[in-house]
């Protein structure tokens, strides 16, 4: 894989700011007419260019950057010419996270016991709706998850253990609204790639009962390497529905479906096309992932 260094992006993004001010049309404005003229870049792909925080690379931005000079009344090359040239470093390894998957068991059996959790497989989904909105900035803000879930056990249940794993990422504790139980402990592992929280269900479950849960976490996920969402399950699930919105100004400039599961060689991503929702549905799905991960600018 090669990679490339940007160098004196700043000059661009000043160029840029400097010209959009002196035209008098805003940001929202000069998006929608590049994609009026076939060139869709997104408001946040423009919102970096225009801060410096990433600069334009590749074909198509380089095509909506030339669309971008004749739209605010520049000479050809204006902006341009002051595209940064990129640094080629020659084939560089992938990235290996230090925290293997042996250690994020270990560390989620510490979290467990801690915890005096009730075992996982104690209860079963039968199907999952997760509503997942990205806001602005590209980040995702909210994530709803609508859980039917059913006693597997001859014994009444009347706790439940849920967790949240990472082996890329560190994970924060979420800011979480929970009903049809309630949360009665929780514990963020010291290394943080495992969470987990114990809830009390409103309802006690006998054997083959069912009952509802809503789970909706709140906040702002910039700690990412990548933005992404979906649901991973432990058991197979009959019906899995995954809808993921995004904010007007944040359409992605590329998104993958991403899904993992006994039958597939590791994580299969599918490029998808992007828009404003996205919905993914399983039948009869897992145990395994599914979700999308999504970005702006040329990968």
């Amino acid at each position: 894989m090669a990679a490339e260094v940007p160098d004196g992006r700043d000059s661009f993004s000043r160029a840029f700011g400097a010209a959009l001010t002196a035209s008098g049309i805003s940001l929202s404005s000069l998006q929608r007419r590049l994609v009026a003229r076939a060139n869709p870049v997104s408001l946040t792909t423009l919102s970096y260019w225009r801060s410096g925080e990433r600069a334009p690379e590749g074909a198509a931005s380089l095509a909506a950057v030339e669309d971008i000079e004749r739209l605010l009344g520049l000479p050809s090359g204006a902006l341009g010419g002051l595209v940064p040239e990129r640094v080629r470093l020659g084939a560089l390894h992938e990235p290996r996270n230090p925290f293997t998957e042996e250690q994020i068991t270990r560390a989620l059996s510490e979290t467990l016991e801690l915890l005096d959790a009730p075992p996982l497989d104690i209860t079963r989904e039968l199907s999952t709706h997760v509503i997942a909105d990205v806001s602005a900035d590209g980040y995702l803000r909210r994530r709803a998850a609508q859980t039917l879930i059913q006693s597997v056990i001859p014994a009444t249940v009347d706790h439940v253990t849920y967790t949240l794993l990472s082996a890329e990422d560190v994970i924060d504790r979420p800011e979480m609204t929970v009903r049809g139980a309630r949360m009665v402990r929780d514990h963020l592992h010291v290394s943080e790639h495992v969470y987990a929280y114990v809830l009390k269900l409103d309802q006690p479950l006998t054997l083959g009962a069912t009952t509802m849960i809503e789970v909706t976490m709140e906040g702002h996920e910039e700690y990412t390497s990548q933005p992404e969402t979906g649901a991973f399950v432990v058991r197979p699930i009959r019906d899995l529905v995954l809808w993921t919105r995004f904010h007007e100004d944040a359409v992605p400039d590329w998104l993958d479906e991403l899904e993992r599961t006994e039958s597939t060689d590791g994580t299969v991503y599918r490029p998808l096309r992007p828009q404003t929702s996205v919905h993914q549905t399983r039948r009869d799905f897992g145990p395994g992932a599914l979700g999308i991960r999504w970005g702006y600018d040329d990968r």
